[in-house]
């Protein structure tokens, strides 16, 4: 259930409930955490899941403020450029660029319409009459009525615009689809998998519990749900099949699913952020407790020093104060590691929300004003950019290494 996201506003691409909204929007993050969408999340690694938490491990990832001039010497060697072709070579780069692209032009659709609807609005007829004029026009209408003829010259453009921004961001959509489709085999792969576990256990109440009753075999469900009905849907759109009643309960049921993936991935990232900012608070206190002691050992040396009778626990402590602190440098690096963290956690959380107000308008039939699913998806595209973007720069600096 990566990439995500559905046509909003002519509508055209999905029935009633979906307002045309799911197909587009559904960004690549909730199926993350399937093994069998990573190909079409192949730039985000595993950050772009809605629960995207980084292991322990990756904290040493993490520079201290002495590598500082380092790490901007290293971040330098990536340029924008570099980091843009990495962006587009990967499946989950292209999606969001496409996304970010289709929801942009949808807006451009409706300021256009609008514009429309503003130049007519004052005088329709006399754009008409010189609209049947134009064909023959001379320089005497033109300095006579300039204003009109501004008007009509514009009408006729947008015209034409209009038409093509709706015929390219129907393509772009379907690119999207393209790009999500082929997971399902594999997610049945997997759950038949899960079968034969069971099966081997006898069916085990315990072991039933151990496989099936937890988090990852929910997500594998919801992945399969979410994959069945987006493939029917691109098939739908290809002309495969074309039963309309089948394909409005399709597309109700997609967006359905999303809706349970971004609920869910926003759970786990929430989880992740709380479990983030408990670990920086002790990392805090342990390196302020740190620095106290340090600023305290020289007065205590000092008074060890007339003190014959110290016992040797004590000297050792003592001395392994006034040492070169190199686990000071380890917390600096862990907490940079953990803002670091948290920087793509508040991303994907705000990117989860857009979707999530953006779907739940489009479920619900909300009466939105015309153009907010488009705004709301154009949100969601960029804050996902971002978010790649900034791993994308990681990676390619970590290489660099």
């Amino acid at each position: 259930m990566s990439q995500f996201g559905t046509d909003i506003v002519s509508g055209s691409e999905t029935p009633p409930y979906s307002g045309g909204s799911y197909e587009d929007a559904k960004d690549d993050n909730a199926n993350a955490h399937s093994p069998y969408v990573t190909a079409v999340k192949s730039g985000d690694s595993s950050g772009i899941s809605g629960s995207s938490v980084h292991t322990d491990a990756d904290f040493s990832r993490g520079s201290s403020n002495n590598d500082d001039d380092d790490t901007g010497a290293k971040t330098k060697m990536v340029d924008n450029i570099t980091i843009l072709k990495y962006l587009l070579d990967s499946l989950s780069g292209r999606d969001k660029f496409a996304k970010i692209i289709k929801y942009a032009l949808d807006i451009l659709k409706l300021f256009i319409e609008k514009s429309k609807k503003n130049l007519t609005v004052l005088d329709p007829s006399v754009l008409t009459y010189y609209t049947k004029i134009l064909k023959n026009l001379t320089l005497k209408v033109a300095l006579r009525h300039p204003i009109t003829v501004v008007k009509v010259v514009l009408l006729s453009l947008l015209k034409n615009f209009d038409r093509k921004i709706d015929f390219i961001s129907q393509q772009l959509s379907t690119f999207r689809y393209i790009l999500r489709f082929g997971g399902t085999p594999f997610r049945l792969f997997s759950l038949l998998g899960k079968f034969n576990r069971t099966r081997q256990c006898n069916f085990q109440v315990d072991q039933i519990k151990k496989i099936w009753f937890n988090e990852a075999s929910l997500r594998e469900f919801l992945d399969l749900y979410y994959g069945i009905f987006d493939e029917l849907d691109l098939l739908y759109k290809l002309k495969i099949w074309s039963n309309k009643s089948f394909y409005s309960f399709v597309s109700r049921q997609e967006s359905l699913s999303w809706q349970y993936d971004i609920l869910l991935s926003l759970k786990d990232n929430w989880l992740s952020l709380q479990n983030l900012q408990r670990k920086q608070l002790e990392l805090e206190v342990q390196l302020k407790v740190q620095n106290n002691a340090l600023l305290l050992s020289p007065i205590v040396m000092h008074k060890a020093r007339d003190d014959a009778s110290q016992s040797p626990i004590r000297k050792q402590l003592l001395s392994d104060l006034n040492a070169d602190n190199k686990s000071e440098l380890l917390i600096r690096k862990q907490l940079k590691a953990i803002k670091d963290e948290k920087t793509l956690l508040y991303l994907d959380i705000t990117r989860l929300s857009f979707d999530c107000m953006a779907n739940t308008s489009d479920i619900l039939n909300l009466k939105t004003p015309k153009g907010t699913y488009a705004v709301l998806s154009l949100g969601s595209g960029l804050t996902g950019l971002v978010k790649l973007w900034i791993m994308a720069k990681r990676k390619l600096c970590s290489s660099n290494d």
